[in-house]
């Protein structure tokens, strides 16, 4: 299992890009434009991946609050290999659906997995219901921004049609747990522990409006293994409902016999 949730931070990471020309920026401009987008309620993603010898590209709805909930769509290549992942997040509960899990024998081609983070915890004493935040998404990003220094103005940039400041950054991580509660404080803290870094050096895109438009850094699932991955926001609005998937769903603690 514990295999399985490094795959699914894998499937999810996300990558940096840089440019010439850097001018001095101010921590409070990134802080802001992290808070005032998280406040939108929801936020759309359209995204890609590389690293760990996987690519894909992918799209999503993303609650910001309390909620975390989230639905999200992406088609990861390995080698010459293509499979569709789907995934839903509703409280401490996952869903997924690939092809991959049928050839594993134990779901259906069209049949949802499910993963009960808060039974798991009744079960083994553990609490890893920080997992559903700690992969890579625009909510673990906004959360990592919390930390940020040594800010850099790199230029200005069209990012879908949106005219947008390119500033390059480091996230610390000690930092940004400090400033977080909750949920969010115990991913990052497990994100430091399952990546083995402190800092994470991030670029972000801040419109005319204060909105954080682009996020880009190579996210950690070992010390020595980072997937990088790109991230285009838009779309910012209320919050949204998010609903388990209807058909069959296959419970995976009832299919290992509640073992985990």
């Amino acid at each position: 299992m514990r295999r399985g949730f490094g795959a699914l931070l894998v499937v999810l990471a996300l990558a940096g890009c840089g440019s010439s020309g850097e001018s001095s920026g101010s921590p409070n401009t990134i802080t802001q434009a992290a808070a005032k987008t998280a406040r939108a309620g929801s936020i759309k993603a359209d995204f890609t991946i590389s690293g760990a010898g996987a690519k894909g590209t992918g799209s999503g709805i993303f609650n910001t609050g309390a909620d975390r909930s989230s639905r999200s769509s992406m088609e990861i290549g390995v080698k010459n290999n293509v499979s569709k992942l789907e995934t839903i997040v509703a409280a401490n509960v996952l869903y997924l659906r690939s092809r991959v899990f049928a050839q594993a024998g134990f779901a259906g081609a069209r049949d949802w997995v499910k993963l009960d983070l808060g039974q798991l915890a009744q079960q083994r004493g553990v609490d890893l219901s920080s997992l559903v935040n700690a992969s890579p998404t625009p909510t673990s990003a906004l959360a990592y921004l919390r930390g940020t220094k040594d800010v850099k103005k790199v230029g200005t940039e069209s990012v879908n049609g949106a005219d947008a400041t390119h500033y390059r950054a480091t996230a610390d991580l000690s930092e940004a747990a400090a400033k977080s509660n909750g949920a969010a404080r115990q991913s990052i803290k497990r994100v430091m522990q399952i990546g083995g870094v402190k800092t994470l050096p991030i670029d972000v895109w801040v419109d005319d409006q204060g909105y954080l438009r682009k996020i880009a850094w190579a996210e950690h699932t070992s010390p020595s293994t980072a997937a990088k991955v790109t991230m285009v926001l838009h779309d910012f609005g209320s919050p949204v409902t998010i609903k388990p998937p209807s058909g069959k769903v296959i419970d995976l603690l009832q299919a290992g016999g509640g073992t985990g």
